[in-house]
């Protein structure tokens, strides 16, 4: 196999990395700066195509060194109880709850974000001509421009729509896993079935494959809103639903040690990944005693003792 045979991949890589970054605004600044140095060209015309093949190859080498810092800045992750605002080459804006993971590609005709773990909050800027895409947990949210935020959990994924209208489509393996009322269409094409065509503003999609269910509802709204401001709002909420979502936020966990805790109901409003006032609370409002471990709290009951322990 001759030399040019051999590095036919790697300069096929290289021309498909300069084909999707030829529209990137900082490609186009650069071309721009490019332009202006025209008229700074020799008058001999000897030299105009000394300068031509200059300026091709400055062009392709510029376009791959620009291609290479557009991948290589194209994961982004948070840790637990940190979150973090991103803004993409086309003014889209992604806000990152607490422990996410991200990984960003956009070509000419497409943008693509696949969710690799946690919550995100998307603002689109709109592109007729390049959809804005979310994968998560098999499923593919689809936006022109708006406003979405997508809940990635062990057990179901959560679209909730903030302003405009999205769509809803899953693999086919996990469309066949659920049962659904939305008129699913089914593109084999893609490997998709649409399982909501239209979720507008204040409209949540949520898919559960265990438990073979699409459930259409109102946003939460109000929970979105509340952990962007690095708050958590709990109505009347179940204490383990509660402490579930808290334990989101921080590195040392709460648990319920005693049984009856189990159906216990709070309310409040607590600073994200402030374990002690969150406890605290917890325990004037609740007369609850505390136990400290390295790296846990658990909640008791009274005089009771931890769920699984013994009386010495």
């Amino acid at each position: 196999m001759s030399q040019r045979e051999q590095r036919a991949p790697e300069l096929q890589r290289a021309w498909d990395l300069m084909e999707s970054v030829r529209d990137d605004p900082a490609v186009q600044d650069w071309l721009s700066e490019v332009d202006e140095l025209g008229p700074r060209r020799p008058r001999n015309d000897r030299h105009r195509g000394r300068w031509a093949v200059a300026a091709s190859v400055c062009l392709a080498v510029g376009a791959v060194v620009s291609a290479y810092f557009y991948f290589a800045s194209s994961h982004y992750a948070t840790h637990v109880g940190e979150q973090r605002d991103i803004v993409l080459s086309d003014g889209s804006r992604i806000t990152l709850n607490t422990n996410t993971s991200i990984n960003v590609s956009y070509s000419r005709s497409r943008r693509y974000i696949e969710l690799e773990r946690g919550e995100a909050l998307f603002s689109v800027q709109h592109n007729a001509k390049r959809p804005f895409d979310v994968a998560a947990g098999g499923t593919v949210t689809r936006a022109l421009g708006t406003e979405f935020n997508v809940d990635l959990r062990a057990s179901k994924v959560t679209v909730s729509v903030l302003e405009g209208v999205v769509q809803v489509a899953a693999s086919n393996q996990v469309a066949r896993q659920v049962e659904t009322n939305s008129g699913a269409a089914d593109d084999r094409g893609s490997g998709l079935t649409t399982i909501a065509a239209a979720v507008v503003k204040g409209q949540a999609v949520e898919i559960r494959p265990q438990e073979r269910r699409v459930i259409s509802e109102m946003a939460d709204l109000k929970r979105i809103d509340a952990w962007r401001s690095r708050r958590l709002e709990f109505t009347d909420m179940p204490l383990p639903a509660a402490i579930e979502e808290f334990n989101r936020y921080s590195s040392t966990r709460v648990v319920i040690g005693t049984a009856e805790l189990q159906s216990v109901h709070v309310s409040g409003v607590f600073r994200i990944g402030d374990t002690d006032s969150f406890v605290c609370s917890l325990k004037e409002a609740l007369g609850m005693r505390i136990l400290d471990s390295p790296g846990q709290v658990t909640l008791l009951r009274g005089g009771s003792v931890p769920v699984g322990s013994a009386l010495e």
